[in-house]
């Protein structure tokens, strides 16, 4: 079979297209052929090796040769399971995400698919995994769990006010959409060109950080969600109300000691404060990926695709997503 593999850390012109055994499901695990998949900022960090902490599990000089084969997200149709799993029988069509997706075929932990729903094509499933997870997780991390119900002849409960910062993204058209099923009222934060966008997934309120000072002239909310890792927690704090939740999600600032510093930053802001300011990393969730694919399923939810690569693209695949101007999803086909 063929795989997208780096020996070495680098930038894209490390990798490579090369050929490989094909791997078998082991204990709860399923083979999958792979149709599409796409480009996170999880793949270039680990592409890169930066920031450092990547290495302590990939290899601190090069790669081990077990996370020598690259991609996360997958979407295809399943060619074999353990006899142990339950879930995925050959011939099921399926999504989300593990290791080495940018090949022929991969192995997943049954935990970490879903089936696909049939109105979904195989490149916007190649989209899904580990962006939406993210939107979902950081939104619920924020607060956001169910939407607002209430019985007749009730007041209509006041909306909670969200802010996502970086909503262009791959994370953030996922956020924008998530919130709006969530029930809040969501304020996007993104550049000149991509208003109108933002606009068509349903945000109430669009900012151009361009033009405007995201931190200034805005009503206060109750959830921040900072996905351009470029804002400090006290120019957000001023726009959070008084018991209000920044979840920051973006790459902390520094290869060394940011990316342990400002986690914990926040976590010392938040015990001296009525307000919560916190980080987190998305984790495998079978609930949560059947959360995702029923929105899919009926049309509630969407995936944003800003341009598809064939495989023997990766190298540009990559460039473009980690270049941070993509809208949405940078796919890649196989």
């Amino acid at each position: 079979m063929k795989s997208v593999i780096a020996t070495t850390y680098g930038g894209p012109e490390v990798l490579r297209v090369v050929d490989a055994p094909t791997p078998v499901a082991g204990e709860g695990q399923v083979l999958v052929r792979v149709a599409a998949s796409s480009v996170n900022p999880l793949d270039w960090h680990e592409l890169r090796g930066k920031p450092y902490l990547v290495r302590i599990m990939r290899g601190l000089r090069a790669p081990k040769t077990s996370g020598q084969a690259m991609g996360s997200d997958v979407a295809g149709v399943v060619e074999s399971v353990d006899p142990g799993v339950t879930r995925f029988a050959v011939g099921d069509e399926v999504l989300g995400f593990g290791k080495a997706a940018w090949s022929d075929v991969m192995v997943v932990g049954e935990a970490g698919l879903v089936r696909k729903p049939a109105d979904l094509s195989m490149t916007d499933a190649g989209g899904v995994g580990v962006a939406a997870i993210t939107a979902l997780q950081g939104l619920r991390k924020g607060g956001l769990s169910e939407p607002l119900t209430w019985s007749t002849g009730e007041v209509e409960p006041m909306r909670p006010r969200v802010l996502i910062i970086g909503a262009s993204g791959g994370v953030g058209t996922f956020a924008v959409q998530i919130a709006k099923l969530l029930g809040a009222h969501v304020t996007a934060v993104t550049s000149t060109r991509n208003l109108e966008l933002v606009a068509r997934l349903g945000a109430d309120d669009v900012v151009d950080y361009t033009t405007t000072e995201v931190t200034q002239q805005l009503p206060r909310f109750d959830l921040v969600f900072e996905l351009a890792g470029t804002r400090r927690r006290r120019e957000l704090a001023r726009i959070l109300s008084p018991t209000g939740t920044l979840v920051a999600c973006g790459a902390p600032r520094g290869q060394w000691i940011g990316p342990l510093a400002a986690p914990a930053a926040l976590a010392i802001a938040s015990r001296f404060s009525k307000r919560t300011y916190t980080s987190f990393l998305a984790k495998r969730d079978t609930d949560d990926l059947q959360q995702l694919a029923a929105w899919l399923g009926t049309g509630a939810l969407r995936v944003v695709v800003d341009e598809v690569y064939p495989r023997d693209r990766v190298a540009e695949a990559v460039e473009h997503s980690e270049g941070g101007h993509a809208r949405g999803k940078v796919i890649l086909t196989l």
